[in-house]
């Protein structure tokens, strides 16, 4: 079976769990790890939830 893996958008990182998420004002979707989501969302009122990505 072929693991799945995404880079996240910030911190470059391989995980096999990321979180969809609008984090700047242009509304693209971008994939960030846990850490980063936690950053991102921190008093950001552009941020928005899109769901889980898992492998």
């Amino acid at each position: 079976m072929k693991q799945r893996i995404k880079h996240c958008a910030i911190c470059k990182v391989d995980f096999s769990t990321m979180y969809r998420v609008q984090y700047k004002n242009s509304k693209e979707w971008v994939f960030v790890c846990k850490v980063c989501l936690i950053d991102v969302k921190k008093d950001n009122p552009t941020y928005k939830y899109g769901g889980t990505w898992k492998k």
